[in-house]
């Protein structure tokens, strides 16, 4: 799956838009609101656009998640939380947020692997484009696979 593919970009698309603000996560405390800002910061990050800082737990992490699911092209596993903060503790407005999110899918489809940074993360090292699309479009899966979308 790539959201470099037209296809399976439209398919993220119709996940996110299928999705209701009272729409309830199989576990843990995230409200869908909070997951699709969540799921926008990977992408902000890709297009250069935020660098958030992590502290050594966001390093060690983020190294373990690029080796095992990036580096062997695993799925992420159900309850594996993919960032040291991914409760976003504030309330977020649900449709500012989904047309965000449905925004940014767009954008990674339309500007393509020219758009996105192959600068340093500061989880996950150097990544190439290709990286950030796989890491990117499991990231997206695996929340919208916890909201049954």
């Amino acid at each position: 799956m790539s959201l470099f593919d037209p296809k399976d970009n439209q398919l993220f698309v119709d996940r996110i838009q299928s999705l209701k603000p009272e729409t309830q996560r199989q576990w843990g405390k995230m409200d869908v609101a909070q997951m699709m800002a969540h799921c926008i910061q990977p992408m902000k990050i890709a297009f250069r656009e935020t660098n958030p800082k992590r502290g050594w737990f966001g390093f060690f992490l983020g190294k373990m998640i690029k080796n095992k699911y990036i580096t062997q092209g695993k799925d992420f596993e159900k309850n594996l939380p993919t960032d040291p903060t991914f409760i976003q503790s504030d309330p977020r407005d649900f449709a500012e947020q989904q047309s965000l999110l449905l925004a940014y899918v767009q954008r990674w489809v339309s500007e393509g692997p020219a758009a996105i940074t192959t600068g340093l993360h500061p989880l996950f090292g150097k990544m190439t484009p290709e990286e950030w699309d796989k890491l990117t479009s499991k990231h997206l899966d695996h929340h919208l696979r916890q909201f049954g979308a």
